[in-house]
């Protein structure tokens, strides 16, 4: 009888040291809101972009950053990373497929697989109420996503695809890549439509290693860039879309900027910070 409950107390031990450590930050890779609160995907630790191993999770942050709790789900999340939200249901890229959890309840209630070509999902954006744009970044394409009926249909492709902003009144999808190998050879650009036909438009002269993109206004977009992979500081750049000039915007130091969140109503910009593990927000 004592050594079962040694057992059970040290399970529960575990539990809550499980518990506790969800409730920090661990290597969070995209922000989103509903108004209310900020969810902040996290990939866990360790530091495993691409591994299938359930412990990925999302934090729910007040809308000036402080923790507020673990969204409790029974969606096993292994490396979740980009989020899009439609009717209550927050959508999650997670690898090879897109998880759709309700916000009330954290309700699983769609899991979409991509297809075998697709290993690394990284960003999402909202079309309309049934469709999802998807970066896939191994193999380098941008997708259109059906959520009620599964359909997958590629839109463009391009090398390290990652952020996504769609604009629903010109539609146009603003989009920035990142290079693995060549670091500073991601590139931003736009996909237009002429009918039902996408072409893509790179911005000529903007490089970078670019994660997150975000459209501020008709005529600004920011996006995060990495920079390095090491201890070199990460940067944000403001891009003039008239003058296809980017501008670097005066930041903290931060390491790994990854998919940010732009609030229009507040003109905040939230950052989750890959290796530091932090959100950082700034007043633009």
């Amino acid at each position: 009888m004592k050594t079962m409950i040694s057992l059970l107390a040290g399970l529960v031990l575990v539990a809550n040291a499980i518990a506790q450590e969800n409730q920090r930050l661990a290597h969070p890779e995209s922000v989103i809101s509903d108004g209310q609160v900020l969810y902040v995907t996290n990939v866990g630790k360790p530091l495993d972009p691409a591994a299938k191993d359930s412990n990925g999770y999302i934090i729910r942050l007040s809308l000036d950053g402080k923790i507020l709790d673990t969204l409790l789900t029974d969606a096993k999340l292994h490396a979740p990373k980009g989020t899009a939200i439609i009717r209550g249901v927050l959508y999650v890229a997670d690898l090879d497929r897109v998880i759709g959890i309700l916000m009330s309840n954290g309700k699983k209630i769609a899991e979409i697989v991509l297809g075998q070509s697709i290993k690394l999902v990284n960003d999402l954006a909202v079309k309309d109420d049934f469709t999802l744009f998807a970066s896939a970044t191994d193999p380098g394409k941008i997708v259109e996503l059906n959520i009620r009926t599964g359909q997958v249909r590629t839109v463009t492709n391009l090398k390290g695809a990652n952020g996504l902003s769609y604009d629903k009144t010109t539609r146009k999808l603003y989009v920035c890549s990142f290079d693995a190998q060549h670091l500073q050879g991601g590139e931003v650009g736009v996909i237009s439509w002429n009918g039902y036909t996408p072409s893509y438009e790179k911005m000529a002269g903007i490089h970078g290693a670019f994660d997150g993109i975000a459209l501020v206004d008709s005529n600004t977009l920011v996006v995060s860039d990495w920079v390095a992979l090491d201890k070199a500081a990460g940067t944000i750049q403001k891009i003039d879309l008239s003058t296809k000039k980017a501008t670097k915007l005066d930041m903290p130091a931060m390491y790994g900027p990854a998919d940010l969140y732009f609030d229009r109503r507040e003109k905040k910009l939230f950052i989750p910070v890959m290796m530091d593990s932090k959100v950082v927000i700034q007043q633009l």
